[in-house]
């Protein structure tokens, strides 16, 4: 029976006994497999701990029964699974800082689904140890082949090395690109790495990381493709959030020819959750251009920009929100204009005026970024689960910056528009 087929069923056990005491064993053998098999799986497919997809999904039940039902809050808890009314309004608190009440009440909805997806890649999240190192950085003129650069620089000066051997990209200076090596730590090794083409070598100590993990073979094309799975699909969902140490890489090898990587990414337990809410808006307008093709967001979004710096300066100086919508191949950017601000397009100039009409918006907000097709496909999920329905085919995606210039100030959220009336 293949893996997923049995996670499936183990999900199957949980989700019909939401109500009551789950007993782990229980939940793995309905899947046929082990207790630690049924662990590392709920990582893998999920990005969850096994007790934590359960109090999440029992949460979302419960706020889902407050919010649509007349129930008292008694009977919800025990429906749900929790042992008293006081716990479950102990969990409402912790998870949307409202009360129970307070939350029937507000626009703002908790929803963590029922998995129901594929696992793409092996990820796996632990306790690792890291030896103490010595980092260096490498800087060249050219950013492509600068990390095999390194690599063939660093085997030269070091042919007998076989310890463990660390990378990443590190941060441009003086007009040279970087990139970072890591080995462990040894007396003979400074003194031979000291006076070498690399620089500001420095003595990182041992440390303990909770890290999350994805083995690669060594192919550019695969290493890329994974690490856009494992921060931009499989971090977004689960219950972890990068920690401020910098992610890298190990180099398994086989003499001095790299055979796999395994990415690191150091994760902490996130505090925050995506908020979905029901918005009236006024209307929205965007200056707006479409493009199709290779890299056609970028060009859409240069061709706005490029347009507004030439002959509308004024809406850049002002602007603070930008969406983005896409349909196949075809990417739709645009600036916000501010309500009543009338501008006439050139025909040539390739660019409109792109409406948002008036109306009920469903929003997914969140304060990081991923796959955007991820967030609508969370959006759509929880609007068919509350009965409303979609209005129009496209949905877009809004960034709005809080701080100018600063990246951790920009919030993303995804607008879907409804119909009036629900089913």
């Amino acid at each position: 029976m293949p893996g997923t087929t049995r996670f499936r069923q183990s999900i199957a056990f949980i989700e019909e006994h939401l109500h009551e005491e789950i007993p782990l064993e229980q939940a793995a053998q309905a899947g046929y497999t082990s207790l630690m098999q049924l662990y590392r799986d709920f990582y893998t497919y999920t990005g969850h701990s096994v007790k934590e997809y359960i109090r999440k999904r029992r949460l979302s039940v419960a706020l889902g029964m407050i919010r649509s039902s007349q129930r008292p809050l008694a009977e919800i808890a025990y429906a749900c699974g929790y042992s008293s009314q006081q716990a479950l309004c102990k969990y409402v608190k912790s998870a949307t800082r409202l009360t129970p009440l307070a939350y029937q009440k507000s626009t703002a909805c908790y929803f963590f689904p029922r998995f129901d997806s594929e696992a793409v890649r092996q990820v796996t999240v632990s306790t690792e140890i890291l030896p103490a190192t010595i980092h260096m950085k490498f800087y060249s003129t050219r950013h492509g082949g600068i990390e095999q650069q390194a690599l063939e620089s660093l085997y030269a000066l070091l042919p007998a090395y076989q310890g463990r051997l660390f990378g990443r990209d590190g941060q441009p200076q003086g007009g040279l690109f970087c990139y970072e090596l890591a080995v462990e730590h040894d007396p003979a090794l400074m003194h031979s790495l000291t006076r070498s083409i690399f620089r500001e070598l420095e003595v990182v100590p041992e440390r303990s990381l909770t890290c999350a993990k994805l083995a690669v073979r060594s192919d550019e094309a695969e290493i890329g493709l994974a690490w856009d799975y494992l921060v931009l699909n499989w971090l977004r969902t689960s219950m972890f959030e990068q920690d401020e140490e910098c992610y890298g890489e190990e180099y398994i090898r086989k003499g001095c020819e790299v055979k796999k990587l395994i990415l690191y990414v150091p994760v902490r337990k996130r505090t925050d959750y995506d908020k979905i809410s029901m918005s009236w808006s006024e209307g929205l307008e965007f200056l707006a251009a479409s493009r199709e093709g290779e890299q056609a967001e970028e060009a859409a979004a240069a061709a706005v920009m490029n347009y507004c710096s030439r002959y509308h300066p004024e809406v850049l100086r002002t602007a603070s929100m930008f969406c983005v919508i896409q349909h196949g191949g075809r990417y739709t950017c645009g600036v916000r204009l501010e309500r009543g601000r009338a501008i006439a397009l050139a025909e040539d100039s390739g660019l409109q005026i792109l409406q948002a009409p008036a109306g009920r918006y469903a929003v997914l907000e969140s304060s990081s970024y991923g796959d955007r097709e991820m967030f609508i496909a969370l959006l759509e999920r929880w609007v068919r689960e509350n009965g409303w329905s979609r209005e129009g085919a496209l949905a877009f995606t809004i960034y709005e910056t809080v701080a100018p210039g600063r990246r951790d100030a920009i919030t993303m959220s995804v607008w879907m528009k409804l119909k009036d009336v629900k089913k």
